[in-house]
């Protein structure tokens, strides 16, 4: 868990990404090339925010990962299953 006072969630999000990679991610997967997230698809860090994709691609610049983001819906409409869309990745 993150917590925070930045207004701008995207880049709040991004940080402790970040922060996770440098502490923790690095040091268990020291040959990683690639790094998949699961968000929900509103909010700040949707697929149509510009600041998100942004920040994630200079996260991916940083850290030399190929960097895949897969949007969960906030929810599945009444009577069907759930689906799961993801969008490209950043390099």
């Amino acid at each position: 868990m993150s917590v925070g006072t930045d207004h701008d969630t995207a880049a709040f999000a991004v940080a402790t990404l970040r922060r996770w990679w440098e502490q923790v991610g690095s040091l268990a997967y020291p040959k990683a090339e690639q790094l998949l997230i699961t968000a929900d698809a509103g909010g700040s860090n949707g697929y149509r925010v510009r600041a998100w994709k942004t920040e994630l691609a200079r996260l991916a610049a940083e850290t030399g990962l190929a960097i895949t983001v897969c949007h969960l819906p906030p929810g599945p409409p009444s009577g069907t299953g759930s689906s799961i869309g993801c969008s490209a990745r950043s390099r």
